[in-house]
């Protein structure tokens, strides 16, 4: 049955008194979005728990080595990773994202630790009800926070302990620019697309990628992260380089 709310959308849309109608789309779509982040996106999606134990897996296996050695095999699990999550997005939201990839991830030696940095470039496309696809995107945002070594006083041995600092996550430094738009929609159509699918990149990655990714760096020991930010080469440790 053909729903009143999406022709009273439409008849909005032709006379150009959409914005309100627009807004009420917009939140309902983030309640769906904030529902799921709120239930647990591995509830949608078993797999995100087996990919992120294989990177777990995978960044202890590199520190095994007496040098920590560059791998794209990293970078390609976390593209695996954060894929998966955007297309449980997609399923609550109808923003799909994808296209996901991690160019590299840096571990930059500071003076109490060092910052770490995983940029993710992607496309977005944002639909809408009957108007189906409306603008398509790229979007570059950077994962960033801090991790330092410290030492355990609360041990009889002084052991070290793995210390990260918060995941810094700003909507106003998501990148987004705009590569079509559907031609004919009013320019508020357009921009209701872009700030939506800005609100939507900017709660998965506060409620989803930040946790995710400070939960690795928690579950690796002192000892890997000390080689992860001591590597020789300019005090950062670069992978994935040469694709």
């Amino acid at each position: 049955m053909f729903q009143l709310w999406k022709l009273v959308l439409l008849c909005g849309l032709l006379a150009g008194t959409s914005a309100s109608l627009l807004d009420i789309r917009g939140n309902d779509v983030l309640r769906k979005l904030q529902s799921g982040l709120e239930r647990g996106l591995d509830t949608f999606d078993s797999a995100l728990e087996t990919i992120f134990q294989n990177l777990k897996t995978e960044l202890e296996s590199r520190c095994s080595d007496e040098v920590v050695e560059e791998t794209q095999e990293t970078e390609n699990l976390l593209e695996q990773l954060i894929s998966r999550i955007f297309q449980v997005v997609y399923s609550l939201t109808g923003v799909r994202i994808r296209n996901v990839q991690v160019p590299d991830i840096t571990f930059e030696a500071s003076d109490n630790g060092a910052d770490v940095k995983i940029p993710i470039t992607a496309n977005i496309t944002v639909n809408l009800p009957l108007l189906g696809e409306i603008v398509d995107l790229a979007l570059n945002v950077d994962i960033q926070t801090t991790v330092s070594i410290e030492t355990d006083t609360d041990t009889e041995t002084g052991g070290s302990r793995v210390v990260v600092g918060e995941c810094t996550n700003n909507p106003e430094s998501i990148s987004l620019t705009v590569l079509h738009r559907r031609f004919g929609l009013l320019n508020s159509v357009v921009d209701f697309g872009v700030n939506l699918a800005r609100r939507v990149v900017s709660s998965v990655v506060q409620d989803e990628l930040c946790p995710r990714f400070l939960k690795l760096l928690e579950s690796l020991d002192a000892e890997c992260v000390e080689k992860l930010i001591g590597e020789p080469q300019d005090t950062q440790v670069e992978t994935g380089q040469g694709r």
